[in-house]
């Protein structure tokens, strides 16, 4: 592995926002927040064959004619395997709107609430992730980084539920029902970006080389929420195999997996004791509190035949769901 030299990664960060009383006890904060990296790392692999020189009459085997030679024969230095060059290249930049509403506790109401909306893009993930060698770098690695969420959405909440003794005051009414506290977090949140993977039944070498070979991208993938089927998650005819001696023009993020709905909450109640200082606290926890289906995979492996047909018959499908609904109770004793 050969190391490029090191420079020192730059990061800008700028923030504007304004904050305002719009009263309830309740503060508004909008803002713009975003920022640029510069000097990021990543790798190529500079041992690479370029494309098509699978294909070159030079390289092709004399005692097994219409097969190249091993390709370590006429890499760009003979002999050896991939060569990882690191080197501080990579850039990233984030643009965000966000916004927050809080209110204090106040009259026995508490509530928060956050709106993101924003945008990252990058060349590549992580410090020893690859970027092309010999295909179009913007077009083959830059787009939305791994973890953008175009909007997030996040509501939380603590309500001290009206006291039923004001109604009917007597003793009973006051040990179970009086005390009670409403309690939650809900979370609207965009899937993340996904790519598209390509296989071929024959197993067919059809850039001779090269950084890899990407689908051809027919139409838009992106379906109207209406049309957004268990089976069909996204357009699966927007996908074609690629002709021999191309690489595809698909882009490392074609669509957005599936998004987050969803809701958590408590209902607790202080329960006191004859004793001073001592109390029961009892605590019921609902997790998915409507047991939503929220779905966290969709299968993105494309795979065609000789003639073309995409053949994978889960292609588009939803595959993978979060936790369903989940509840559990605490009983606690304080003294």
């Amino acid at each position: 592995m050969q190391q490029g030299r090191a420079r020192p990664r730059r990061r800008a960060v700028i923030q504007l926002g304004v904050q305002r009383n719009i009263g309830f006890a309740t503060v508004l904060d909008v803002a713009y927040v975003g920022s640029v990296a510069r000097n990021l790392m990543w790798q190529r692999n500079i041992n690479q064959v370029p494309y098509g020189a699978n294909f070159a009459a030079a390289n092709q085997d004399p005692s097994n004619p219409g097969r190249p030679l091993p390709i370590n024969f006429y890499r760009p230095y003979p002999g050896y395997g991939t060569i990882s060059y690191r080197e501080f290249a990579g850039s990233s930049n984030y643009h965000s709107l966000q916004t927050q509403a809080n209110r204090r506790f106040a009259k026995g109401l508490q509530f928060g609430f956050s709106w993101t909306w924003s945008k990252l893009m990058n060349f590549a993930e992580g410090n020893f992730n690859d970027v092309a060698t010999y295909a179009p770098l913007r077009a083959w690695n830059y787009g939305k980084g791994g973890f953008d969420r175009t909007h997030n959405v996040n509501i939380n909440y603590a309500w001290d539920l009206p006291r039923a003794s004001s109604m009917w005051n007597n003793g009973l009414v006051r040990t179970v029902l009086d005390g009670w506290q409403l309690s939650g977090i809900t979370t609207f949140m965009s899937g993340a970006p996904l790519g598209v993977s390509l296989a071929t039944t024959d197993n067919a070498d059809i850039a001779g080389g090269g950084d890899g070979v990407r689908t051809v991208m027919l139409a838009n993938p992106v379906l109207p929420k209406s049309e957004q089927k268990l089976t069909r998650f996204f357009n699966t005819e927007a996908f074609g195999r690629p002709a021999t001696g191309s690489f595809g023009n698909a882009p490392k993020d074609v669509f957005r997996g599936p998004g987050i709905n969803n809701w958590d909450a408590s209902l607790m109640k202080n329960i006191g004791l004859p004793m001073e200082g001592h109390r029961l606290q009892f605590r019921a926890e609902f997790y998915n509190v409507f047991n939503h289906t929220q779905f966290s995979d969709v299968d993105t492996a494309a795979r065609f035949d000789v003639a073309g047909r995409q053949v994978n018959t889960r292609f588009g499908q939803l595959i993978a769901a979060r936790s369903p609904r989940q509840i559990q109770f605490s009983l606690r004793y304080s003294f």
